[in-house]
């Protein structure tokens, strides 16, 4: 294949708001869990798998679909700490919170630049509508 057969066949896909949630979560749960296992914590991996998933569900997801994209993998993450977390420490309430934290630390820096730009891109697309909005009237 070429390579402007694989871009038009990726120009294609448009998710709707349960694909792309469903994929970033998936991402999210198997490369966290992945380098937690090797790694015994969060780091750089999961760092850049929580941009990706941000701006790849931006790129594939249909129109209005920005706002599912950002909110997403912070809940995603936060849900495959915290059983990381619980499955490491059992009943331990102390030590299940301060593993959590410490995940939640760990990945902090990621989590807000995928944010910032995942909200950037939602509220620009939204000025977008309504001065196409505004244009259309006159």
């Amino acid at each position: 294949m070429d390579y402007k057969q694989i871009l038009a066949i990726l120009n294609k896909i448009k998710l709707k708001k349960e694909g792309v949630a469903t994929l970033q979560t998936f991402f999210i749960f198997f490369f966290a869990s992945i380098e937690n296992l090797i790694r015994h914590g969060y780091g750089i991996v999961t760092g850049f798998i929580l941009l990706a998933v941000v701006i790849l569900g931006n790129r594939f997801g249909r129109e209005g679909v920005a706002y599912v994209a950002v909110v997403t993998p912070p809940l995603a993450f936060a849900a495959t700490a915290l059983f990381w977390a619980i499955l490491a420490n059992n009943i331990h309430i102390t030590k299940v919170f301060v593993d959590f934290l410490g995940a939640l630390a760990s990945a902090g820096l990621w989590l807000m630049l995928g944010a910032a730009f995942g909200w950037y891109t939602f509220l620009h697309q939204r000025a977008e509508k309504k001065v196409a909005a505004v244009r259309n009237r006159n």
